[in-house]
């Protein structure tokens, strides 16, 4: 593997879990969500090697918003990624 296809290969991780953020952040505004929630994590779980590194990077995406988030506010948030994190390891 060159670095240009770990690099693009490594985006296309980044992309997938910016994909579930922004459903999350629809959650957190009182939008449906569960069904664009869902959708995605089973395409991404179609993929068995790119879930567990999706869900990495989700796990890595729900501690830093934990930490800069001391009062709570996003906790709607990282639930819902956390939600996703569990739809990825299922099947």
């Amino acid at each position: 593997m060159t670095a240009s296809e770990s690099a693009a290969g490594n985006a296309d991780i980044l992309d997938l879990a910016n994909r579930f953020e922004a459903i999350a952040a629809d959650g957190f505004e009182g939008k449906p969500y569960q069904d664009a929630l869902a959708d995605l994590a089973r395409r991404v779980r179609a993929q068995p090697e790119t879930a567990p590194r999706v869900a990495h990077a989700l796990g890595i995406m729900i501690r830093l918003i934990g930490e800069s988030d001391p009062t709570g506010r996003f906790a709607t948030k990282t639930a819902i990624l956390d939600e996703a994190v569990a739809l990825l390891a299922e099947g």
